[in-house]
């Protein structure tokens, strides 16, 4: 298994905090998430809200990326893209880091 780390932002119009339409589909998206990811395989290891910069950063381990973007596109999940713009970048423990370098 590997770590993938997901950035997702958002406006300050489309804040789910700030705006109805965008909350709705923020918990519809959330409420999914474990549902989803069991049928992929994949462990959601954590996720954090950065609310004053529009930030949400979710933490996954999954098989590979293509497995992490099959379950991205699940169609419960499609609506939290309609107002993020996701970037995914695969990661490393430093336990692992420090074992490469050595």
């Amino acid at each position: 298994m590997s770590y993938f780390i997901m950035f997702s932002r958002h406006t300050a119009e489309s804040c789910p905090m700030n705006n109805g339409k965008t909350r709705q589909m923020a918990l519809e998206a959330v409420s999914a998430l474990p549902e989803a990811a069991k049928k992929f395989g994949i462990t959601v290891v954590g996720s954090w809200s950065i609310t004053p910069e529009h930030l949400v950063v979710h933490v996954f381990d999954a098989v590979n990326l293509d497995t992490l973007l099959s379950f991205s596109m699940e169609p419960s999940l499609l609506k939290w893209w309609s107002f993020n713009t996701s970037e995914i970048k695969p990661a490393t423990t430093l336990e692992e880091a420090v074992r490469l370098i050595r």
